[in-house]
């Protein structure tokens, strides 16, 4: 099974080894401190390359993680009504699912509670499976959920760490 993520995030959302010189200052605000340390391109390979020899089903080729990341309250009603956003595509047998974190509750955390934290809201996206109203009949979700959740355990927080 093919495995990726969409990231959507705020400015706010400072990411470790980027660039800070060109962030935007919103309002005449300060810039935020705080730092989201998990490098995400690290950890989608690490879960995809997992994934990749696994299938849940023929009716899913692929997951797709929306991970969103914010301060979710400022981003209005449209951002916070997305957080149990799913959608079945079966044309091209992909599922998309949503999961979101609020910055300010995780801008401080360690790499690991970052990690766990983000594992939480992928499993929790999977999981979600369960209640949409248009799902793919082949595909064990379930199976998923839980092949993922020992992924995660075997991931390590170095592995995934941004370059300073």
């Amino acid at each position: 099974m093919k495995f990726s993520i969409q990231v959507t995030c705020g400015g706010e959302v400072i990411f470790a080894g980027h660039s800070q010189k060109d962030r935007p200052v919103y309002y005449g605000a300060p810039p935020e401190t705080g730092l989201w340390r998990v490098s995400i391109p690290k950890f989608e390979d690490f879960v995809a390359g997992k994934l990749l020899a696994m299938s849940f089903g023929d009716s899913i080729d692929e997951f797709r993680f929306g991970f969103e990341i914010g301060e979710l309250e400022e981003w209005g009603t449209w951002f916070t009504s997305m957080s149990n956003y799913m959608s079945y595509r079966p044309k091209h047998k992909t599922f998309i699912s949503v999961g979101q974190l609020e910055w300010k509750a995780v801008k401080h955390l360690s790499t690991s509670e970052q990690l766990k934290m983000l594992g939480d809201a992928l499993v929790s996206s999977i999981e979600r499976i369960a209640t949409a109203k248009c799902k793919p009949k082949d595909f064990d979700h379930t199976a998923l959920a839980q092949t993922v959740r020992g992924i995660l355990r075997s991931c390590e927080p170095s592995l995934v760490e941004a370059d300073a």
